[in-house]
């Protein structure tokens, strides 16, 4: 459903992305491993054109796209088949939870209020919040705050989402119940790239695993061949040190 051939990018000389290939297809799970520094964020910056890549080709639902040469046109319509979650929600403070939801289905994609409200108390009841439509950013917990992000991107019945490090700002916690709910969508059959460093969710959830570091994709392996067979030492390396922080 979605190939990048050759994706490249930089920031001020330096290069981020040295020649990124991947594919994912409909309903699977693409987890993205790494280092810090590695790229991760910047790969899916650069899929959701949220950044401009400087070279690479991409192929979605099969049209063919040059990422350094795309048009803000093709843009908007690329995204109304793509949802972002970012690491630190990126709500509305002054919205309460249904609001968030709905902003972008009346404002961008110009959907009447009713029809809007009705998809967004779906998406909220889906990611557990439905009694929570009416409550404000503050008035919720970091982990409820990212589960009415997800229920954002889902409300746009996108063919792909993309999650930049859904956990990251959570306190441990509430980590679980965010995984949960991304789990479950994985089990509808939900299309998702996943940037994360929670190892367990990856091999659960996840169908293949692409591994970055220094702006290169060192593997991109099938689950269970990545974390069970792997051959490269560095991986190998990086896996042990994630291991030991669980423990």
């Amino acid at each position: 459903m979605l190939e990048v051939s050759g994706l490249r990018k930089a920031f001020d000389g330096t290069e981020i992305l040295r020649g990124v290939d991947l594919a994912i297809d409909r309903g699977d799970v693409l987890a993205v491993l790494g280092p810090s520094g590695g790229g991760k964020t910047t790969l899916l910056r650069c899929l959701n054109f949220l950044e401009q890549a400087d070279a690479g080709t991409m192929t979605f639902l099969g049209q063919q796209m040059d990422m350094s040469a795309v048009s803000r046109r093709d843009i908007a319509a690329y995204r109304r088949h793509t949802a972002f979650v970012f690491q630190n929600f990126n709500l509305f403070s002054n919205k309460t939870a249904i609001q968030n939801v709905t902003e972008g289905l009346i404002v961008a994609r110009k959907m009447p209020r009713a029809e809007a409200e009705e998809r967004a108390l779906a998406a909220l009841e889906r990611v557990g919040l439905a009694d929570k439509k009416d409550a404000y950013p503050s008035h919720l917990s970091g982990g409820q705050q990212q589960r009415v992000a997800i229920a954002r991107a889902v409300a746009g019945q996108p063919d792909v989402i993309f999650l930049d490090e859904p956990t990251s700002a959570l306190d441990p916690e509430l980590i679980g119940g965010v995984l949960d709910v991304i789990q479950r969508l994985a089990e509808d059959g939900m299309t998702m790239i996943v940037v994360t460093h929670e190892i367990g969710f990856a091999r659960r959830v996840a169908d293949r695993v692409l591994f970055m570091e220094e702006g290169r994709a060192l593997a991109c392996q099938e689950t269970k061949a990545f974390f069970e067979e792997q051959k490269l030492e560095r991986i190998q390396a990086f896996l042990r040190s994630l291991n030991r922080k669980e423990a």
